[in-house]
């Protein structure tokens, strides 16, 4: 008995593994590269400023802010997606504008969305649910919020739902470093050392986000929403966030 992929499943699959690779392309122009989410105004403040430090503010980060808003709504949105929920999709933009205290953050997660969705548009002008995500964006019933639209194109780009996850996680983590080796700045050595290190604790922080409730969403550690806050002010900086 053949125990060889179909060919037709195996090409759908390459596609939806160009389709992830596409979606987390560090390089994708939609100007993350513009935004440090508040680690300017640490690196600033000498709050992080080694090697060691950038390590602990990374999972720092990723445990106590990211886990229960950007990755937390991804997940989210990729099973609302999975339901053709656009109602459910439309409340979790609203909620995780809500929960966004700091006036950048909240203004980054939109335009982060706003130039994805001009991205995958093309791709995706056939697709029911993501027409009516746009009707009800450009009706102004919801945000364009990053994250929940990378996970509904996850979804209609047939990207399982713990790969998306992984790759979001990935390339959040990545651009906090390409950050620090600006900012500090760090080697790109040490780097690409934090980043494998960090890989064993992304399955475990991807792990965590699974068994999330709806409800938990928007939890966070208030000082990052400081910095971030503080950011606002800074006599100088180089990032918009």
């Amino acid at each position: 008995m053949s125990s060889q992929i179909p060919p037709g499943k195996s090409r759908a699959r390459l596609r939806s593994c160009l389709h992830l690779l596409h979606l987390s392309d560090p390089l994708l122009p939609i100007g993350g590269f513009t935004h440090s989410y508040g680690l300017e105004t640490y690196v600033q403040k000498e709050l992080v400023n080694s090697s060691s430090l950038v390590k602990k503010y990374l999972v720092a980060y990723l445990r106590h802010n990211f886990l229960y808003n950007e990755l937390l709504a991804m997940r989210l949105a990729w099973e609302y997606a999975d339901k053709s929920n656009i109602e459910a999709i439309v409340e979790l933009n609203n909620i995780l504008c809500a929960a966004k205290g700091p006036r950048e953050l909240r203004n980054a997660g939109t335009k982060l969305g706003l130039r994805l969705i001009k991205i995958i548009e093309t791709q995706l002008n056939g697709e029911a649910l993501f027409i009516e995500y746009l009707e009800a964006v450009k009706a102004g019933k919801c945000e364009s919020n990053y994250c929940v639209i990378y996970g509904m194109a996850a979804y209609l780009f047939n990207i399982g739902k713990e790969e998306s996850m992984i790759a979001i996680s990935y390339n959040t983590a990545s651009t906090i470093i390409n950050n620090c080796a600006k900012l500090i700045p760090i080697s790109q050595m040490d780097g690409q050392k934090i980043l494998f290190e960090a890989q064993a604790f992304i399955e475990e922080l991807v792990e965590k986000a699974g068994k999330l409730k709806p409800e938990d969403t928007g939890m966070c550690s208030i000082g990052f929403d400081i910095r971030s806050m503080q950011h606002e002010r800074l006599y100088t900086r180089i990032y918009i966030s």
